[in-house]
């Protein structure tokens, strides 16, 4: 009886634990979404996303207050960076405005004397020249009112088609990358075959290219290799890992198995990540896989 009621309370215990864990894995993605937020409007949030990677690590220890103080400490911090990211976004906007303004007053003013900076340019390198008389009229398109406001306007819708590619292409070319590294943590030397009971040690490399802080999840998958299913896999990974990445910046962790039983394995890594708009987990089609074989001892 003793021992059923002490299953019984275990189990109660579990039950009332669970929706904890469920709402602090809430809050830290409501936390994320801030933060990547602030990091899009362009507030510093590198201390930030070090201290949401903190949060992670203990919730994935069970250490929920921990995390809940660490989330808490984000949240507290997000009115102020609001409001040094709209202070940045101003002032970056009139920097931008006014180099604008300036560039246009320069090519007006280049306009309207353009008449005596061609004659000075010439009288510099042609003053020697004889000069002819002629009839008066303009004999050059660069003397013409309506050329010169047509060769001024394009200039202008130059200048805003090159700002405008610049923006699409620096949206267009973001990506995320995932890449399994060799003994060593280096590209090449992967192995073909491993002895059972013997560790496999590899390296998991990802890389964030999205222009915004991101939160990975990498699942690892060993399967026969008869199996050829393609990601992703509808099926409990192995191993998970989980990792908030700023723009532009890499993560390599160990990943080390332990083979027991002979045959043809393929290991597999899918790359999911947390979308910082609806907070949901989605796979971002990239994986990497490594088939070998598994023997007796050598």
């Amino acid at each position: 009886m003793r021992i059923r009621a002490l299953m019984v309370l275990m189990l109660l215990t579990v039950v009332a634990f669970m929706p904890l864990v469920g709402a602090q894995v809430e809050e830290l993605l409501y936390a994320y979404g801030n933060v990547t937020r602030l990091s899009v409007e362009g507030a510093n949030v590198t201390v930030l996303v070090n201290e949401l990677n903190n949060a992670i690590n203990l919730t994935q220890r069970g250490e929920v207050k921990g995390a809940v103080a660490i989330v808490n400490s984000i949240m507290s911090q997000v009115p102020s960076l609001e409001a040094n990211a709209r202070l940045h976004t101003l002032v970056v906007s009139v920097e931008y405005g006014s180099l604008v303004i300036a560039l246009i007053a320069i090519i007006a003013l280049i306009y309207v004397k353009r008449r005596e900076l061609i004659g000075s340019i010439w009288l510099r390198f042609r003053g020697s020249s004889v000069v002819k008389v002629g009839s008066g009229r303009a004999r050059t398109l660069i003397y013409n009112e309506e050329a010169a406001a047509i060769v001024l306007a394009l200039i202008i819708i130059l200048a805003v088609f090159i700002t405008a590619q610049s923006v699409v292409s620096r949206e267009a070319e973001a990506f995320s990358a995932i890449g399994l590294l060799g003994p060593g943590g280096r590209i090449g030397g992967y192995p073909s075959v491993v002895y059972v009971n013997t560790s496999l040690s590899l390296y998991v490399f990802v890389y964030n290219h999205m222009n915004k802080p991101i939160w990975y999840v990498v699942k690892v998958y060993l399967l026969n290799a008869s199996n050829t299913a393609q990601p992703p896999l509808n099926a409990t990974p192995l191993l998970t890992y989980e990792r908030i990445l700023l723009n532009n910046q890499s993560w390599v962790a160990p990943l080390n198995l332990t083979i027991n039983n002979t045959g043809s394995y393929r290991l597999l890594a899918e790359l999911w990540l947390y979308n910082p708009v609806n907070l949901t987990l989605t796979y971002t089609g990239e994986y990497v896989q490594l088939w070998f074989n598994a023997t007796g001892v050598g």
